[in-house]
């Protein structure tokens, strides 16, 4: 392919998501919608044009690379020590979350997943995605080496019933819940926790961000050279999770955690990944399997919350609790603070972006367990 039709590719697939990002606080559709959702159709909607091919070997190299860069950089400002001097109900209400959706993934795949094709990696996607967001299942289809097509399914059927689930915990899930859980009871926050957020950004220059992404092409680079140094060649599964292991290593350093704009630009990349799988779908395959996938999301994201309400019951978490750690777990870091907002409980930010903090760095490890265990 002629160099500058492969540059053209490369400026859309990275152009579009910056305008996105750069749209979203400004265009209402944008932010409705969600970046997240117009990368992946606008990377379908390109390669269904006519003539228009995108090339696979820079299209395969842009998937690994956004992951790999992407995963540190979404872990570097997070203070995962703070953790473990939390209330003790949050720890264990998010415990309880990640050990019930591990259950629910491998109960759904005994019952239904002789029916789903790559049922083991879904399973495996979805834990990763219900333990800490959309970075870990992108970083457990790459581990896996998930085809296109069933991502953009699994995705979807996110996108569906994570939006179903997420309108009811801001708007009914308080007032029946209440009925059955303990009402939440303050503890206060110490001096440190109370003004500065478990994610925690410091300003200035954009620029600045290139400290984050050079430590993280740091790490990624000694993770290579592990896998090839353990293995003779260069394991996606290791690296990933050798990535995973050398940034949490790095977030016990002030100095990591506030470099500026890091999860943001992790954010970003993100979309450039999504918006190049977009353009290696293939439609016929999508809708031929699409009905099947959502029913396996949705079994597996049902029976884990009702395992995670029920067992939290059993230990008397109270309700915002409840609701702030399945927020942390099913949604990432990011759903957080809208939801305590809607709790009209502030106490509960820090602990839960802690939470979904740790669900990041816990998902990959848990994701490709889960799929390995299940499938080989």
């Amino acid at each position: 392919m002629p160099i500058a039709l492969l540059v053209a590719q490369a400026l859309f697939l990275f152009g579009v998501p910056a305008v996105l990002v750069w749209a979203e606080p400004r265009l209402r559709v944008v932010e409705t919608l969600s970046p997240v959702v117009l990368c992946y159709m606008s990377g379908i909607v390109a390669a269904q044009i006519p003539g228009v091919v995108f090339d696979a070997r820079l299209a395969g190299g842009i998937v690994a690379a956004s992951v790999l860069v992407a995963v540190p950089l979404l872990l570097f400002p997070a203070d995962l020590r703070r953790w473990l001097r939390l209330a003790r109900p949050t720890v264990l209400s998010f415990v309880l979350a990640v050990i019930c959706v591990c259950i629910s993934s491998a109960l759904v795949f005994a019952l239904l997943g002789a029916r789903v094709p790559a049922a083991a990696d879904i399973s495996g996607m979805l834990t990763g995605l219900y333990t800490g967001g959309t970075p870990n299942m992108n970083a457990v289809a790459l581990a896996r080496q998930v085809d296109s097509e069933t991502f953009i399914l699994v995705n979807g059927a996110d996108v569906v019933l994570g939006s179903v689930f997420l309108l009811f915990l801001m708007t009914v899930a308080k007032p029946l819940l209440a009925r059955v859980f303990p009402a939440f009871v303050p503890v206060g926050t110490g001096p440190a926790e109370a003004g500065e957020p478990a994610i925690d950004q410091r300003g200035g220059p954009w620029y600045r961000a290139g400290l984050a992404v050079l430590l993280s092409l740091g790490l990624c680079a000694a993770a290579a050279g592990l896998s090839w140094l353990l293995l003779g060649r260069l394991a996606e599964a290791m690296i990933i999770l050798s990535i995973t292991s050398l940034a949490i290593v790095c977030t016990l350093s002030p100095n990591v955690r506030g470099l500026p704009h890091s999860y943001e630009t992790g954010q970003y990349l993100l979309l450039v990944f999504c918006i190049t799988i977009g353009t290696q779908a293939d439609i016929g395959h999508m809708l031929q399997a699409g009905s099947l996938v959502l029913l396996y999301c949705g079994c597996v994201l049902l029976l884990a919350v009702a395992l995670h309400w029920l067992t939290a019951r059993l230990f008397n978490i109270d309700v915002d609790t409840l609701i702030i750690t399945s927020t942390a777990a099913y949604f990432g870091p990011p759903f957080v603070g809208p939801i305590a907002k809607v709790l009209g409980n502030r106490e509960v930010v820090v602990s839960g972006m802690t939470a979904g903090a740790v669900g990041l760095a816990l998902g990959n490890y848990l994701g490709f367990a889960v799929a390995s265990l299940l499938g080989g």
